[in-house]
């Protein structure tokens, strides 16, 4: 007989992941638009937000899992059982896939029937022993291996549902691409909770948090914030350092305008963040500047479209006299 869903079932260890990129669409969707786009789940409504930053937020969406874990150690403990998934639009433009498994650990030693994890949406539970401080690094710091936990790949799906939607009209105008946060949680009911940010040389930010299980939603809205406002970060820059190079033909405005359009007044980091993160935030913000190096890429731009702009009219001139 399966056991029923016990509230004691408490995951020690949450690992997640973060996908952020631009909507494949020319324009960014109304509100309405996104409300309907967001509506993953048949009968169930997208939740939203319109200010200050217009934001909807689809169902959650739940996938079966049945795979290895990642442990620093090289041991590979199998989990069974859900993650769950959910997709973020702000500004009816910018589009996250965030996905996220609650691990629990020493409570079976055999696979059961597939209705008794279906009966634990968002936990998987590992077969075995398993130590959850070496989960939190091994999940961080695996390479890519198909037989291991990857919610970077479900959170990508995620995304993708977006592409199937009618108000889609596949004819982005800025090119952009997309970024990927990894984040992981020890649950330590004790513990003065603390988060560490990496950024790291393959391209991914990694996060580790140490929490009570109380707050585990609101770093996982935290894990959000940082992984949009890193991507804006990064998508400004690499337009700014396109325009600077002769590429397919494209001129430097091509580069310049969209990014200039769609993603100059996105930059708003405490928008939706959770009071209990503030502190985390200003942390954040007193190591890294990431606002003034947003703020002094955005004047780069400007400046540029400036300059470009005077040019364009001395020559008009010219030509007219």
């Amino acid at each position: 007989m399966v056991r029923p869903a016990d509230p004691t079932d408490q995951p020690q260890v949450v690992l997640g992941a973060v996908t952020t990129g631009l909507l494949n669409t020319s324009e960014p969707l109304a509100l309405a638009a996104a409300r309907q786009a967001l509506a993953l789940l048949p009968g169930v409504g997208a939740s939203w937000r319109r200010h200050p930053v217009e934001q909807v937020v689809s169902p959650d969406l739940f996938f079966g899992l049945d795979c290895r874990l990642a442990v620093d150690t090289g041991a590979q403990p199998r989990v069974i059982g859900t993650a769950r998934g959910r997709a973020v639009l702000t500004a009816g433009h910018v589009l996250q896939g965030s996905a996220s498994m609650g691990v629990v650990l020493d409570n079976t030693k055999r696979r059961l029937p597939w209705m008794y994890y279906a009966a634990r949406p968002g936990l998987g539970e590992v077969i075995n022993k398993a130590d959850p401080a070496r989960l939190v690094r091994g999940f961080l710091e695996a390479r890519t291996d198909r037989a291991v936990l990857d919610l970077g790949k479900t959170s990508s799906y995620v995304m993708s549902l977006l592409d199937r939607v009618p108000q889609i009209d596949h004819q982005a105008r800025l090119r952009t691409q997309t970024g990927r946060l990894l984040w992981a949680v020890h649950i330590q009911e004790d513990a003065k909770p603390y988060v560490l940010v990496e950024a790291c040389e393959d391209g991914l930010a990694r996060v580790r948090i140490a929490t009570p299980a109380l707050l585990v939603p609101q770093f996982v809205e935290f894990c959000e914030i940082l992984a949009l406002h890193d991507w804006l970060l990064a998508a400004l820059k690499n337009a700014f350092d396109r325009s600077t190079r002769a590429h397919s033909g494209r001129r430097p405005e091509d580069e310049l305008d969209p990014a200039l359009t769609y993603l100059g007044h996105l930059w708003n980091p405490t928008a939706h963040l959770p009071d209990q993160m503030r502190g985390f935030w200003q942390e954040l913000e007193k190591e890294t500047q990431l606002t003034w190096e947003w703020q002094s890429t955005l004047t780069r731009v400007r400046d540029k479209v400036s300059l470009l702009t005077r040019k364009m009219i001395e020559e008009v001139l010219h030509l007219e006299t």
